[in-house]
């Protein structure tokens, strides 16, 4: 990705300089191998720490609602699936186009770390990555062993029809041919296997596997706060002791409580990202939880693509003629 990096670091340094926007929101290597992490540019000398690569998976376009952006000229990276997020709140007046400069990229497909660490047991900071066209290729010390792509991407690279925003939706483009990881797209049962398995469970099962994870639960909040769908300026989880939800209670059940709430307050607005489940002191597997519903609203209303589609949400307005799965049968 050294074209996309290259071009970044100038676009953003001419965007300062000239004063057209106050800051560049985008990645910068991290202190750990393999890791980029979101960085501001406020500076020209501070766009040359900008980056983008195959491990800048965190999605960028949740930033803007932050008020240290509020009233500031805003450039910011996306991907196509970051793009997605941003136009939600666009759609929802959550954030004004105005203030934004959207730097569209290419997306190769985002490699997840903790998937790398699965394929070694040595420090990533021993092992050198080279990408092959079909494969990856972990090289240490001791051995060398090659890894298919799908095996340490992102569950939703493996399904993403959208790597890049549309060049229409952005105000610089920056592209560089070769660099896509997956060569196919996988249909949403062979990306979330994991969910059929689920569904072959019994009631019983179904629970309780849903209950140990939750259970795991800190009430953190870090998906909330990640998630480019979780979007409303007062969250109802942060009002002072709700009646439905005691935010001073330890009670496993409150935990359940909050996550079907969530999954189901964002269900027809998932982009997607993930971002629910990578940033999971608890690794609990919410995205599980979230692609499920979007599977069935898919098998209820037919397919909608947040984010891109511009016919409102499924639950957002309703018909005289929609079906309703909790219709008692006539007898």
């Amino acid at each position: 990705m050294r074209k996309i990096t290259e071009e970044l670091r100038k676009t953003a340094s001419e965007l300062l300089k000239s004063g057209k926007v106050d800051l560049v929101l985008g990645y910068t290597k991290g202190e750990l191998p393999y890791q980029s992490i979101p960085y501001i540019a406020k500076t020209e000398e501070d766009a040359n720490n900008l980056i983008f690569d195959t491990f800048s998976y965190n999605s960028l376009s949740k930033y803007l609602l932050d008020d240290m952006y509020q009233g500031k000229k805003v450039a910011i990276v996306l991907k196509g699936c970051d793009y997605r997020g941003l136009k939600i709140m666009l759609d929802e007046s959550r954030v004004n186009r105005d203030d934004i400069y959207v730097i569209g990229v290419d997306c190769p497909g985002v490699i997840r770390r903790d998937k790398l660490e699965k394929y070694t047991t040595e420090d990533l900071s021993n092992i050198d990555l080279e990408f092959e066209e079909d494969q990856l290729v972990l090289t240490s010390n001791e051995d060398s062993q090659k890894v298919s792509y799908e095996n340490v991407v992102s569950p939703f690279c493996l399904t993403c029809e959208l790597n890049s925003p549309d060049s229409e939706n952005v105000d610089t483009k920056l592209t560089e041919e070769g660099t896509r990881l997956i060569s196919k797209t996988f249909n949403h049962d062979e990306a979330f296997t994991e969910i059929n398995d689920i569904e072959k469970m019994s009631e019983e099962e179904r629970f309780e596997f849903w209950k140990q994870h939750l259970n795991r639960c800190k009430r953190c909040y870090s998906c909330r706060n990640a998630c480019p769908a979780c979007s409303c300026r007062v969250c109802l989880f942060d009002r002072e002791n709700p009646e439905y939800l005691d935010g001073a209670t330890n009670q496993l059940a409150q935990h359940q409580f909050y996550h079907v709430i969530r999954a189901f307050h964002v269900s027809d607005r998932c982009i997607g990202c993930g971002e629910c489940s990578r940033v999971c002191p608890e690794n609990i597997p919410l995205h599980l939880l979230n692609q499920k519903l979007v599977r069935e609203l898919e098998r209820f209303y037919g397919t909608y693509a947040p984010g891109v589609d511009d016919t409102p949400a499924p639950l957002s307005y309703a018909k005289a003629d929609d079906p309703d799965p909790f219709e008692k049968e006539e007898k």
